[in-house]
């Protein structure tokens, strides 16, 4: 027998929802298309360079390894978010 104004026993508590998607997934996010962007707009730019003259332009190795990495990073934060 239960009294009156007794919290009930079988009432489970529950966290409350998520809000939303966290910000950090967004920056991820945005550094990726950046660096996809730049990345793309690179190579096509170096590729221009190399069949259409001989200016000798030379490029960046790093920094076609530091905005691939960003691009696989917001890839792979996809992927995992997707997943789940």
């Amino acid at each position: 027998m239960s009294r009156a104004g007794a919290p009930d026993q079988q009432r489970t508590t529950q966290a409350p929802p998520a809000a939303g998607t966290p910000i950090w997934v967004w920056v991820v996010y945005g550094l990726g298309v950046l660096a996809g962007l730049i990345f793309v707009l690179s190579a096509l730019f170096t590729a221009g360079a190399h069949f259409l003259g001989g200016s000798g332009y030379r490029t960046s190795p790093t920094a076609f390894v530091v905005w691939g990495a960003l691009l696989l990073i917001a890839v792979g934060t996809w992927v995992v978010r997707r997943r789940r």
